[in-house]
């Protein structure tokens, strides 16, 4: 007889890992499908057919497109954030030279995984994207990313001087826009030009 709250196993993995399985590798399709150009024409049934997957699954660990889709972004940014700070560990001191990096860094996994930069500046932040209705959200993480970037120890952003936080908004505006504009394809200009540029722009601006 079955006890309460014992975990159901199936070939030997847990119920809640399988579904922690499958969501994975919606996921990892939805990543595919998003990054792709035509994206717009993207339905549940083929991010289901993509993993693997029947339709009823898909509704397991999402709502809609647009909340599987908000899962993408948000492993995307992630995976940008992560190799940030696997580079920031032997980065100086200097407040330049580590937001240097950082960008350095940012334009490098972008250039290595061409579905990010479709992603995050056509389909996120770029008009009628699927995420621009979250586009302040975003640009305050990355104005916040570029406080924390500046100094191992940073304030928060909430916490920082009212100077600090407009220059942190605006690096993090420009920036954007001129990813949108590298990912569209107006800028033909190579990954080293941008982070050049960034770093350039960046070196213009004041930031603690």
């Amino acid at each position: 007889m079955p006890v309460s709250g014992t975990r159901r196993v199936y070939g030997g993995v847990a119920g809640e890992e399988r579904t922690a399985q499958r969501r994975r590798k919606l996921i990892e399709a939805g990543t595919n499908l998003f990054g792709s150009p035509g994206s717009g024409s993207v339905r549940v049934k083929d991010v289901a057919a993509a993993a693997g997957l029947t339709e009823r699954y898909f509704y397991e660990s999402f709502t809609d497109l647009n909340a599987l889709f908000r899962a993408v972004f948000e492993a995307a940014a992630d995976a940008i954030e992560a190799g940030v700070s696997a580079a920031m560990v032997d980065a100086p001191v200097d407040s330049f030279a580590r937001v240097s990096v950082a960008l350095r860094t940012t334009v490098d996994v972008l250039s290595g995984d061409p579905r990010m930069i479709r992603i995050l500046f056509i389909e996120g932040l770029g008009s009628g994207g699927r995420a621009s209705v979250h586009r302040n959200e975003v640009l305050a993480r990355a104005a916040g990313n570029f406080l924390k970037w500046s100094a191992p120890e940073a304030p928060s952003f909430e916490g920082s001087a009212v100077e600090a936080r407009m220059s942190a908004f605006a690096m993090s505006g420009a920036a954007s826009e001129l990813l949108i504009s590298w990912a569209d394809g107006t800028l033909d200009v190579t990954p080293a030009e941008m982070a050049d540029f960034l770093v350039t722009l960046y070196s213009r601006m004041t930031l603690p």
